[in-house]
């Protein structure tokens, strides 16, 4: 049993050695040599690897914000800076289950995609294996299974959350630019359904919010990396106008005032989506090729799930109209809590925030517009606060980690498998 957990929580845990696995075994069954397959890896798993440790870092530079909000509405976040000793605090009693679960929630996923016609393989267990954590916690601590038990129906629900969310999204994600030959393994998956059917209801797709007229001058704003530190900079910079100079030296910047800390700050920011833009582009031209080889050898016709930044490069201003809508809305939904006197604090969780609100907004402008894009990221931010209201309580010692990574689909199925559960164990 140790060497099965020192496997998962050390090698099948880190994706890259997912990624790796994918290009080396679908290269071989095209009968590539050695000299081809080599290099393929070593530039998927780099490419991977950019994409992970900037997204990673590009919600670690998020996290400022939220002091600087907490001050300025004067509400305390519960939610530690520190991710790294979070997790392992919220692991703690629930990180044997977790691991089990993960893995056999793969093994369930590929032989859904084998034996069933949804045919679709998660390649995003970074994605997966926190989803397993909620689910691992949820049974836990709402029901009296045992062990096995246990392990065994969280990776059932794991597996088939895996195939169908998988399956759902890749039916809208036909009209979204840049999306050829994959779907989407990530959990937005609920936000992206919502975004896309109100834009389809509300929107207007011939308003392409990428393609808004703007001065010949202000072209540069077209490329992500110029628009997003932009923008950053000046986000950090009111914010901490409202927040107060002195307290923002004192609390957040170490020193560096506001104008200085605020520019730092979108530089960074513009650093790490260059990052991730240029990792994007070297993964996706080797794993789709070499997923194409295993489809066609063990399982026909199957498509990879892949991480959402794959989708940036083609919607720099979703990506950003997104955040802010999202994040917006989140704060409307914090007050709201607060003024009702909600007996849980709960604050936006930033690199949530970012990420599906940026999807959101992604699906909700290919299926409507600009005013799709508006609307879906903007629900999108009131599935997440409140959500993650209802979520906090049924989850145990696994709400600290909860507080930081819960996407739209912890706050959505998270809080509906929470409270059936309650249910048939109050029969």
């Amino acid at each position: 049993m140790k060497a099965l957990l020192y496997i998962i929580d050390n090698v099948l845990s880190q994706p890259i050695f997912i990624i790796g696995l994918v290009v080396i075994l679908g290269m071989a069954v095209q009968h590539k040599t050695w000299d081809k397959i080599l290099p393929s890896t070593i530039k998927a798993v780099i490419g991977f690897t950019m994409i992970n440790v900037g997204g990673q870092t590009l919600g670690t530079a998020l996290l400022p914000l939220q002091q600087m909000i907490s001050k300025i509405f004067g509400i305390k976040a519960l939610g530690s800076e520190n991710i790294g000793a979070t997790q392992a605090a919220s692991l703690a009693k629930i990180g044997t289950e977790m691991a089990l679960i993960f893995a056999l929630g793969f093994l369930i996923n590929i032989l859904m995609a084998r034996l069933t016609r949804f045919r679709f393989v998660h390649l995003s267990p970074h994605v997966s294996f926190f989803f397993a954590g909620m689910i691992a916690a949820l049974l836990k601590y709402n029901t009296h299974l045992t062990f096995i038990p246990l392990v065994i129906i969280g990776a059932l629900i794991l597996g088939v959350y895996m195939t169908l969310s998988c399956a759902y999204v890749n039916y809208f994600i036909k009209p979204v630019k840049g999306a050829d030959g994959f779907t989407l393994a990530h959990s937005s998956s609920s936000g992206l359904v919502v975004a896309s059917i109100l834009g389809k209801l509300f929107g207007n797709k011939q308003h392409d919010l990428e393609h808004l007229k703007i001065p010949k001058q202000l072209n540069f704003l077209r490329e992500m990396t110029i628009s997003l530190t932009l923008v950053m900079t000046a986000l950090f910079f009111f914010l901490g106008l409202f927040a107060g100079n002195n307290w923002l030296m004192q609390h957040v910047s170490n020193g560096k005032d506001l104008g200085v800390f605020a520019i730092l700050k979108g530089v960074e920011f513009g650093m790490w989506i260059t990052v991730i833009i240029t990792g994007v582009r070297m993964m996706l031209s080797e794993i789709i090729p070499a997923f194409h080889g295993i489809a066609g050898k063990f399982i026909p016709n199957a498509k990879p799930g892949l991480d959402i930044p794959l989708l940036f490069p083609n919607y720099p201003t979703s990506v950003i109209v997104g955040f802010l809508c999202s994040l917006t809305t989140g704060l409307i939904g914090m007050l709201l809590l607060d003024v009702t006197n909600y007996p849980i604090i709960v604050f936006p969780a930033l690199i949530p925030t970012f990420f599906t609100g940026a999807a959101t907004a992604i699906f909700g402008d290919a299926h409507g517009g600009a005013r799709g894009a508006v609307i879906g990221s903007s629900v999108n931010g009131f599935l997440l606060i409140f959500g993650q209201a209802l979520l906090l309580p049924l989850v145990g010692t696994y709400a600290p980690i909860m507080r930081i990574l819960s996407e739209t689909d912890y706050c959505v199925y998270g809080p509906m498998l929470g409270f059936f559960l309650k249910m048939i164990g109050a029969i």
